[in-house]
């Protein structure tokens, strides 16, 4: 096949912000779909894998890659060390390829996005998300430093945060080196000297040079975390020269002077990564993730279906709400429409909510089979609880959502003296044609309806606030 050929015919080579050259050139495997990101280390593209098709991440590297010897062949051979990596917290690389001069590699597209576009739409993060941040990155740095291999590229936009899990994963290994020259390493591939990395997120011993071993990534996550906590990096300067001689001799603040809610044991942690020696740090990753979990710092993880459990209740509520209203609305009309009328949709109305009682008690009972006592089902209903007020406390910290939610009330208001005067118009609209009867036109029946649903609508938007516990959670 040629491989500027388009390998499907009759769809593009490239979709928005993508380069037409870059998809050219990897017509053969990949259709390039958008770009995702770019910055001094090349750009990701979101591409579809025609041989296995599947979604993947496609990195290209700057052009000095491919072209300057040194630096190309030892991405190659660290890279094809990473592709051997297998582990839930860490991005996997897929391959690595050559094309026209230029090199990338294809690695799993996360659906989510990165720590430091998460900062950047919502501010600072809550505790607990920088306690599983910490967890996270520290069991993948843990596997990784246990195979010789130093990241050296630690920073927010290399943490990566799953939407739908909210685990966070390691990327982009691309400048890591072995923490100690092989034997028969060729020349130039592990060099003591060179200064590769993010100035503001590097440890002191990486911006002098000097060989660096896993210590050196946990005083850049430890970094990570101030950098979360506050929305900004804790150690910046007009250059790249001062920065590197602030990392140098300049301390972090203590973690727990940014922030009133942050523990004493997490300030702690933070603090003794971002040690300046070495040996003051953590000597490993599993020590940070062994003292998170000593200080009980983690909330526990809800079990799956506990956690379906008790959705299951909240959608109860509304169900219970919605049949009381209709069984009130019935029995208020029962003179109107008779007994039996009335009657029988009322039994039907019980009948449903009594299907869902049981429904719900038969869950409950295979919970129990499944080894949950009842406790464990009331530390998860509070977990899940937990979350949902982090989750609001994050919206009322979003200047943007604030800001949403003040037009929804103005407009709510705004709308409901709207449908009180469109469903009184439809009321005097009506012409009696006998005792209990009226005649509506088309016009104003339409009146009614438009008013009763503006008037519901209003009512929803107002009563149902993001920044509130709603009924059926309590």
């Amino acid at each position: 096949m040629d491989g500027n050929a388009n390998p499907n015919p009759g769809r593009p080579l490239t979709g928005p912000g993508s380069d037409p050259a870059v998809a050219s050139a990897f017509a053969d495997r990949y259709r390039i779909e958008r770009e995702l990101g770019r910055g001094g280390m090349g750009a990701v593209y979101l591409a579809r894998d025609i041989a296995l098709d599947r979604s993947v991440a496609l990195k290209v590297l700057p052009p000095e890659f491919a072209s300057e010897g040194s630096l190309r062949e030892r991405f190659l051979r660290e890279t094809r060390m990473t592709a051997s990596f297998s582990h839930p917290n860490i991005v996997p690389v897929y391959s690595v390829e050559e094309r026209d001069g230029l090199l990338a590699f294809a690695m799993g597209y996360v659906e989510g996005e990165s720590l430091a576009e998460r900062v950047r739409r919502l501010g600072p993060v809550d505790t607990r998300t920088i306690v599983r941040v910490l967890q996270d990155i520290g069991y993948a740095l843990a596997y990784a430093h246990g195979r010789g291999i130093v990241h050296r590229d630690i920073k927010p936009d290399n943490i990566m945060i799953e939407r739908a899990t909210g685990r966070a994963l390691l990327m982009d290994f691309g400048i890591s080196r072995a923490a100690s020259a092989t034997a028969g390493a060729a020349p130039g591939l592990t060099r003591v000297g060179e200064v590769v990395g993010t100035p503001e997120f590097m440890s002191p011993e990486q911006a002098t040079g000097d060989e660096v071993d896993g210590r050196s990534d946990l005083y850049s996550l430890g970094l990570v975390a101030l950098f979360a906590l506050t929305g900004t990096a804790p150690i910046t300067g007009s250059s790249v020269a001062q920065i590197i001689t602030r990392q140098l001799t300049q301390l972090p603040p203590p973690a727990a002077t940014l922030r009133d809610d942050i523990p004493d044991a997490l300030g702690a942690a933070i603090d003794k990564c971002v040690a300046k020696q070495p040996e003051d740090r953590f000597q490993g990753a599993e020590a940070l993730v062994e003292a998170i979990d000593a200080a009980q710092l983690a909330p526990p993880e809800i079990p799956l279906p506990i956690r379906m459990f008790a959705q299951e209740l909240q959608s109860l509520g509304l169900i219970f709400f919605f049949l009381m209203v209709m069984a009130w609305l019935l029995m208020q009309n029962a003179r109107q429409f008779g007994n039996l009328n009335v009657s029988l949709p009322v039994v039907v109305i019980v009948a449903v909510a009594v299907t869902r009682i049981v429904e719900n008690y038969f869950t409950a009972r295979r919970l129990g089979t499944f080894g949950f006592s009842a406790d464990d089902v009331l530390k998860g209903f509070r977990g899940v609880v937990s979350e949902h007020e982090e989750h609001r406390n994050r919206l009322r910290a979003d200047p943007a959502t604030v800001r949403r939610r003040r037009s929804t009330v103005r407009r709510s208001l705004i709308q409901i003296p709207i449908a009180i005067a469109l469903m009184v118009l439809a009321f005097r609209g009506r012409v009696k044609i006998g005792p209990g009867q009226y005649h509506v036109s088309a016009l104003h029946v339409t009146l009614a309806i438009s008013g009763l649903c503006l008037f519901g609508v209003s009512l929803v938007l107002l009563i149902r606030s993001p920044f509130r516990m709603q009924l059926n959670e309590r």
